[in-house]
Protein backbone atom coordinates (compact mmCIF):
# COMPACT_ATOMS: atom_id res chain seq x y z
CA UNK A 1 0.00 0.00 0.00
CA UNK A 2 1.23 3.16 -0.93
CA UNK A 3 1.50 6.48 1.06
CA UNK A 4 -1.45 8.10 -1.58
CA UNK A 5 -3.39 4.60 -1.39
CA UNK A 6 -3.12 4.94 2.35
CA UNK A 7 -4.02 8.53 2.80
CA UNK A 8 -7.14 7.84 0.66
CA UNK A 9 -8.49 4.93 3.03
CA UNK A 10 -7.82 7.75 6.02
CA UNK A 11 -9.78 10.31 3.82
CA UNK A 12 -12.21 8.08 3.17
CA UNK A 13 -15.99 7.95 4.65
CA UNK A 14 -16.24 7.45 8.34
CA UNK A 15 -17.26 4.09 9.40
CA UNK A 16 -17.97 2.95 13.08
CA UNK A 17 -15.63 0.51 12.94
CA UNK A 18 -13.20 2.82 11.04
CA UNK A 19 -9.78 1.61 13.01
CA UNK A 20 -9.86 -1.54 13.27
CA UNK A 21 -10.79 -1.72 9.85
CA UNK A 22 -8.00 0.05 8.60
CA UNK A 23 -5.63 -1.49 11.06
CA UNK A 24 -6.08 -5.07 9.94
CA UNK A 25 -5.84 -3.60 5.82
CA UNK A 26 -3.03 -2.33 7.00
CA UNK A 27 -0.91 -4.90 8.69
CA UNK A 28 -2.16 -6.93 6.06
CA UNK A 29 -0.76 -5.19 3.05
CA UNK A 30 2.34 -4.78 5.68
CA UNK A 31 2.12 -1.07 5.32
CA UNK A 32 2.75 -0.24 8.72
CA UNK A 33 5.68 1.55 7.98
CA UNK A 34 3.84 3.49 5.55
CA UNK A 35 0.83 4.29 8.79
CA UNK A 36 3.94 5.34 10.69
CA UNK A 37 5.40 7.92 8.79
CA UNK A 38 1.90 9.64 7.63
CA UNK A 39 0.98 9.75 11.64
CA UNK A 40 4.36 11.18 12.50
CA UNK A 41 4.90 13.38 9.19
CA UNK A 42 4.01 16.27 8.30
CA UNK A 43 1.11 16.99 5.01
CA UNK A 44 2.38 20.01 3.40
CA UNK A 45 0.52 18.73 0.04
CA UNK A 46 -2.88 18.29 1.70
CA UNK A 47 -5.29 21.12 2.77
CA UNK A 48 -5.42 22.08 6.18
CA UNK A 49 -8.70 20.00 7.39
CA UNK A 50 -7.20 17.09 5.12
CA UNK A 51 -4.34 17.86 6.89
CA UNK A 52 -5.80 17.37 10.49
CA UNK A 53 -7.97 14.85 8.84
CA UNK A 54 -5.50 12.15 7.97
CA UNK A 55 -3.10 13.21 10.85
CA UNK A 56 -5.87 12.33 13.39
CA UNK A 57 -7.39 9.17 11.66
CA UNK A 58 -3.59 8.22 10.78
CA UNK A 59 -2.55 8.28 14.89
CA UNK A 60 -5.93 6.78 15.64
CA UNK A 61 -5.30 3.64 13.45
CA UNK A 62 -1.53 3.58 14.78
CA UNK A 63 -2.76 2.98 18.34
CA UNK A 64 -4.87 0.12 17.00
CA UNK A 65 -2.06 -1.39 15.19
CA UNK A 66 -0.34 -0.79 18.63
CA UNK A 67 -2.68 -2.92 20.82
CA UNK A 68 -3.73 -5.02 18.30
CA UNK A 69 -0.75 -6.01 16.55
CA UNK A 70 2.14 -4.68 18.45
CA UNK A 71 4.82 -7.16 17.27
CA UNK A 72 4.18 -4.70 13.79
CA UNK A 73 4.72 -1.51 15.81
CA UNK A 74 7.79 -2.80 17.72
CA UNK A 75 10.10 -1.51 15.07
CA UNK A 76 8.88 1.89 15.26
CA UNK A 77 8.55 2.12 19.24
CA UNK A 78 12.25 3.77 19.93
CA UNK A 79 11.73 6.66 17.38
CA UNK A 80 8.64 7.15 18.77
CA UNK A 81 9.69 7.67 22.41
CA UNK A 82 13.02 9.73 20.72
CA UNK A 83 11.20 11.68 17.95
CA UNK A 84 7.85 11.65 17.05
CA UNK A 85 5.86 11.89 20.84
CA UNK A 86 7.59 14.64 21.74
CA UNK A 87 7.51 16.25 17.88
CA UNK A 88 3.59 15.73 17.76
CA UNK A 89 1.23 19.28 17.46
CA UNK A 90 -2.11 18.15 16.78
CA UNK A 91 -4.19 18.01 19.38
CA UNK A 92 -6.72 15.47 18.18
CA UNK A 93 -3.10 12.90 17.78
CA UNK A 94 -2.05 13.71 20.93
CA UNK A 95 -4.29 11.56 22.58
CA UNK A 96 -3.89 8.90 20.65
CA UNK A 97 0.20 9.38 20.68
CA UNK A 98 -0.83 9.25 24.54
CA UNK A 99 -1.99 6.29 25.03
CA UNK A 100 0.55 4.51 22.88
CA UNK A 101 3.29 6.30 24.80
CA UNK A 102 1.17 4.58 28.23
CA UNK A 103 1.38 1.38 26.53
CA UNK A 104 4.73 1.71 25.31
CA UNK A 105 6.87 2.97 28.64
CA UNK A 106 6.36 -1.02 31.01
CA UNK A 107 8.14 -2.51 28.16
CA UNK A 108 10.74 0.04 26.36
CA UNK A 109 13.56 1.51 27.94
CA UNK A 110 15.09 4.52 26.33
CA UNK A 111 18.00 6.26 27.51
CA UNK A 112 17.22 8.50 30.61
CA UNK A 113 17.45 11.80 28.21
CA UNK A 114 14.85 10.13 26.18
CA UNK A 115 12.58 9.32 29.07
CA UNK A 116 13.02 13.00 30.38
CA UNK A 117 12.06 14.41 27.21
CA UNK A 118 8.59 12.01 27.04
CA UNK A 119 7.53 13.36 30.39
CA UNK A 120 8.61 17.22 29.90
CA UNK A 121 6.20 16.29 26.63
CA UNK A 122 3.62 15.32 28.53
CA UNK A 123 3.94 17.94 31.26
CA UNK A 124 3.33 20.12 29.07
CA UNK A 125 0.30 18.41 27.21
CA UNK A 126 -1.13 18.37 30.98
CA UNK A 127 -0.98 21.75 31.66
CA UNK A 128 -1.59 23.36 28.48
CA UNK A 129 -4.15 25.67 28.77
CA UNK A 130 -7.14 24.42 26.34
CA UNK A 131 -5.83 21.17 25.96
CA UNK A 132 -8.61 18.46 25.13
CA UNK A 133 -9.31 16.71 28.14
CA UNK A 134 -8.05 13.55 26.73
CA UNK A 135 -4.70 14.77 26.17
CA UNK A 136 -4.62 15.80 29.57
CA UNK A 137 -5.41 12.44 30.45
CA UNK A 138 -3.08 10.73 28.76
CA UNK A 139 -0.22 13.04 29.19
CA UNK A 140 -0.91 12.54 33.00
CA UNK A 141 -1.15 8.83 32.76
CA UNK A 142 2.48 8.99 30.68
CA UNK A 143 3.64 11.22 33.44
CA UNK A 144 2.01 8.55 36.27
CA UNK A 145 4.77 5.25 34.16
CA UNK A 146 7.66 8.01 33.98
CA UNK A 147 7.13 8.71 38.15
CA UNK A 148 9.71 5.88 39.14
CA UNK A 149 11.80 6.59 36.44
CA UNK A 150 12.28 10.14 36.43
CA UNK A 151 12.81 11.95 39.34
CA UNK A 152 11.30 15.16 38.91
CA UNK A 153 8.14 13.79 37.97
CA UNK A 154 7.52 12.12 41.05
CA UNK A 155 8.71 15.50 43.05
CA UNK A 156 6.42 17.40 41.14
CA UNK A 157 3.47 15.00 41.27
CA UNK A 158 0.96 16.26 43.92
CA UNK A 159 1.21 19.84 41.90
CA UNK A 160 0.68 18.35 38.50
CA UNK A 161 -2.40 16.68 40.39
CA UNK A 162 -3.59 19.43 41.92
CA UNK A 163 -3.64 21.65 38.49
CA UNK A 164 -5.84 19.01 36.71
CA UNK A 165 -7.98 19.08 39.85
CA UNK A 166 -8.75 23.11 38.93
CA UNK A 167 -11.82 23.14 37.81
CA UNK A 168 -11.91 19.83 37.04
CA UNK A 169 -14.48 17.90 34.27
CA UNK A 170 -15.89 14.85 35.43
CA UNK A 171 -13.92 12.71 33.44
CA UNK A 172 -10.46 14.03 35.55
CA UNK A 173 -12.17 13.86 38.57
CA UNK A 174 -12.75 10.23 38.24
CA UNK A 175 -8.98 10.04 37.42
CA UNK A 176 -8.32 11.90 39.99
CA UNK A 177 -10.37 9.74 42.31
CA UNK A 178 -9.12 6.20 41.02
CA UNK A 179 -6.03 6.50 39.86
CA UNK A 180 -3.85 10.22 40.26
CA UNK A 181 -4.01 10.30 44.05
CA UNK A 182 -3.02 6.41 44.97
CA UNK A 183 0.76 6.27 45.12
Amino acid sequence: MTEEELTGVLIDRWRSDFAEHAARRIVEAEAVGVLYRIATGAFDNLPKPERHKVCFRAAYVLERVCFTAPERFLPYAEDFCRRAFPACVDPSARRHFGKIMVGLLPWVHPGQDVLERIAETAAEWAVEPGAKVAVRVWAMEVLKGCRSRVEWVDETWEDLVEAQATGATPGIVTRLRKSWRCR
